[in-house]
């Protein structure tokens, strides 16, 4: 298995810049001596060495740098890399807070220079705040070439390109007459700390080594090509990675407009692989997952949707590297898949949950494009134009007992506890105990709709309006076609859905 930078060695570097920080930093009245080491002095204002010494230090100010470190965070989120995003982001917060600390605590006065008239010359001298943000720049970026399995020749650039700017930027703020020595030390000592801590914090590591546990293994990837951001990297990633482990170069199969997955994914298990994964929203995931069950194969869902709804419940995360971790080091179990039949159409699956009325009314006005770019809130967005109730008569008959009767606004026949992160529907519902749970919501009025709001999001005590029932066939009779959603996505509308468990269908990669 891939051998990655463990906690400890991450604690290590750490506690080792920590340390060098503070030992240097009580050490500072003594190291005049190293101070006067540097025995030229800042050049005049006329002269062109500091008009370029003056250019570099604009451009490697600390805010400039931390800049375009959330701009490479962004850039990361963007691409499913989320623990790198918050590594990065964490680590601007931390160097920026820890230098401005360090220096207020230090107050130790700047060398004397004819170039103190500049902004990047003002304030206390120590640490230097250009060499903490540039060294922790420099880190990051590697940490970002290098789990984004950029080629070697990119990861050995950004490495000594990394060196060779801190070395210029070092030299910079000596020739400047900005700093001393120790103030240089002491700012790369601080970006090094500040580095290191954001990503162990974030939980990031940089790989080093592997074994080619996988030799001869082969695997197929189902993408839906208007969910991947950036297929040059995410393909780059996913086949450095199956690489790095010995298996042979997996098969890429993209979803098309008129088919969501389903052919791609009966052509993936017709080669018989040792792993399928899937890389798209949750339709995507809904559609591979039905033509796999009740098959010998085992699924790994990389997530790239805006909900991510089942792999949200498996506890599978949405950062495509550590999911795709699971996918390759992860337990394979099984879980349940749910049967949905509606007169003319095929058998259909789900593995989430299916909503009948309000919810699939509320998906039905969410605008695709400003769900890819403010995610969950566009629901939100939607929601606010049906927070009405408009009940229609509804029989559900749960198993071979009696029906429950009820003018209902929502019917919903789940496979999982969560909505959303956060947001619990059926908190004793689970993927695999072969048990569909069954919500049924008759809210009169607005107050009623309000009063049920508040209980499923809370967790409080739930209204009368509010029926839950458990069973292993659910039969959903409607007075009048109504709006269904599968896995949120609407589906179309129907008087009558038949709905089956199928227990334990589905082999899924798990985290450990």
């Amino acid at each position: 298995m891939t051998k990655w930078h463990p906690a400890r060695f991450t604690i290590g570097s750490t506690a080792a810049f920590a340390v060098g920080f503070v030992v240097w930093t009580l050490l500072l009245p003594t190291l005049d001596g190293l101070d006067a080491l540097w025995p030229w002095e800042p050049p005049q204002q006329e002269h062109w060495l500091g008009q370029i010494g003056s250019a570099i230090a604009i451009v490697t100010t600390q805010s400039v740098v931390h800049v375009a470190l959330l701009v490479i965070a962004f850039w990361a989120a963007r691409r499913q890399l989320t623990g790198l995003a918050a590594a990065l982001v964490l680590c601007v917060a931390l160097t920026f807070g820890a230098a401005a600390l360090a220096r207020e605590l230090i107050a130790r006065e700047r060398p004397g220079s004819p170039w103190d008239f500049l902004i990047t010359q003002q304030g206390w001298s120590y640490p230097s705040s250009h060499l903490a943000a540039v060294m922790a720049g420099a880190i990051m970026v590697v940490v970002v070439v290098t789990v984004a399995r950029r080629s070697p020749v990119t990861v050995l650039a950004a490495r000594i390109g990394g060196a060779v700017l801190v070395a210029v930027v070092a030299a910079d703020r000596l020739l400047m007459g900005a700093h001393h020595v120790s103030d240089v030390a002491g700012g790369i000592l601080l970006g090094g700390l500040t580095a290191s801590l954001a990503c162990l914090v974030s939980d990031v590591h940089v790989p080093r080594g592997t074994a080619a546990d996988g030799e001869g293994r082969r695997a197929a990837i189902v993408y839906n090509p208007t969910k991947v951001i950036d297929q040059t990297i995410f393909k780059d990633l996913v086949e450095r990675r199956l690489a790095e482990r010995g298996w042979e170069p997996p098969v890429w199969l993209s979803t098309t407009v008129d088919d969501a997955g389903r052919a791609m994914a009966e052509e993936a298990l017709r080669g018989e692989p040792d792993l399928i994964m899937v890389a798209g929203g949750d339709g995507t995931v809904r559609v591979v997952c039905g033509a796999l069950a009740g098959t010998d194969g085992t699924l790994a869902i990389l997530p790239s949707g805006t909900g991510n709804l089942l792999a949200g419940n498996m506890g599978i995360p949405t950062d495509l590297d550590r999911a795709l971790g699971i996918a390759l080091d992860g337990r394979t179990g099984e879980i349940d898949v749910m049967c949905v039949r509606t007169p003319g159409r095929d058998d259909d699956h789900a593995v989430v949950m299916c909503g009948v009325g309000a919810d699939a009314a509320v998906l039905n006005d969410t605008d695709e494009d400003l769900k890819r770019q403010i995610g969950v809130a566009a629901y939100v967005a939607a929601a606010l134009n049906h927070i009405k109730v408009n009940p229609v008569s509804t029989k559900v008959t749960i198993d071979d007992g009696e029906p429950i009767l009820a003018e209902a606004s929502l019917t919903m026949v789940c496979n999982v506890s969560d909505l959303q992160a956060g947001l619990t529907l059926v908190p004793e519902a689970s993927a695999n105990d072969g048990i569909l749970d069954v919500l049924v919501a008759t809210p009169k009025n607005r107050m009623e709709l309000t009063q049920l709001a508040s209980a499923v999001i809370t967790g409080g005590r739930e209204p009368e309006t509010l029926i839950r029932a458990t069973a292993r066939k659910v039969l959903i009779e409607l007075e009048s076609e109504q709006l269904y959603e599968l896995d949120g996505d609407v589906i179309g509308k129907a008087a009558r859905l038949d709905f089956e468990v199928l227990p334990g269908a589905l082999s899924l990669r798990l985290p450990l």
